[in-house]
Formats: structure tokens, sequence, C-alpha cells
């Protein structure tokens, strides 16, 4: 298999892109809110789809604001959607850069392991050959005894002449 990775994005590079990430939340700071557990599952949130009805009810207050209590004004609504409206537009753009930033670790580590894979066969190979290689081969060893994946023992039927 080919590498993924055909260029490494140099460490200035990604220092800088980790600053600007947290540069950019800093001015978000004053509005963010930590909600607990509890207030997360116990509140009725506008989920997928119900956007267009919120925003239907929204249209008609705002057509009939005589026919809300006096202590609502239908602008509340509406300025809340756009609100909503302009942090989804900020979500996407941080999924993203999320998304760009999965696909291209989840290359490396691919490379990485096809590189350990066929280091290990080579080094495998030479083990007979090195007496300190073998020694430090040991810890590999080690480690496949415990990491390895392990194929769990299948259990075989018992034979007819076990049944008889």
């Amino acid at each position: 298999m080919s590498k993924l990775i055909t260029s490494i994005a140099p460490a200035t590079v990604l220092t800088a892109f980790t600053t600007a990430v947290n540069s950019a939340l800093t001015p978000l700071n004053p509005f963010k809110i930590n909600l607990t557990d509890e207030q997360k599952k116990g509140t009725r949130s506008m989920a997928e789809g119900r956007e267009g009805y919120a925003r239907l009810i929204s249209r008609i207050a705002n057509q009939f604001p005589n026919s809300l209590s006096r202590a609502d004004v239908p602008s509340e609504l509406s300025n809340v959607l756009d609100y909503y409206n302009n942090l989804e537009a900020s979500r996407m753009a941080l999924l993203q850069a999320m998304e760009t930033i999965e696909e291209v670790q989840l290359a490396a580590a691919t490379d990485v392991m096809t590189l350990v894979d066929r280091y290990a066969v080579n080094l495998q190979v030479s083990r007979g050959n090195e007496g300190n290689l073998d020694l430090a081969m040991g810890e590999v060893d080690q480690w496949n005894k415990r990491y390895a994946n392990k194929k769990e023992e299948t259990v075989k039927p018992p034979t007819e002449e076990q049944l008889n």
C-alpha cells in the first residue's frame, strides 16, 4: 500500500492553526453557557426538523402580535432564531475543520501502521543474526503478548467420537 501522506505540515503551521482556533473562541467566552447533564436531558430543544416549525410560529406571531400575551414580543423569537442560524454557520465551519483534521490524522495513523508492520517483519527476520536486536525485540514480543489481536478460541462442536 502506498503512503497516504505525501507532505507533512510543518509544526509552525499546526501551531498557528491551533492558536487561530483558540483565538477564534475567545470572543465567545462572555456568551459561553455550561449546561448540566440534568439541564441537557430536561429541556425541549429545537431538534432536527423542528426549525421549520419554529420559523413558521415566528412568522405567524410577527403577523399577529396582538394574539400573543402582553409579555410576549414576537421579535424575541425572531432574534433567537437568527442567533441560532449564525451559531450554526460557525458550527459548520468548525465541523469542516474537524473533518479535515480527522482525515489527515487517519491517513497519518494508517501510514504509521503500514511502516510499523513492514519494519516489524524486517526486524523479526534480522533478529536471529544480532543478539542485541534479539534482546530489543523481546520488548516487542511482550507488547504483542499483551496487546496483539488475539482471536477468541472458538468452541468446536464435539465430534461423534466424543459424544459416544
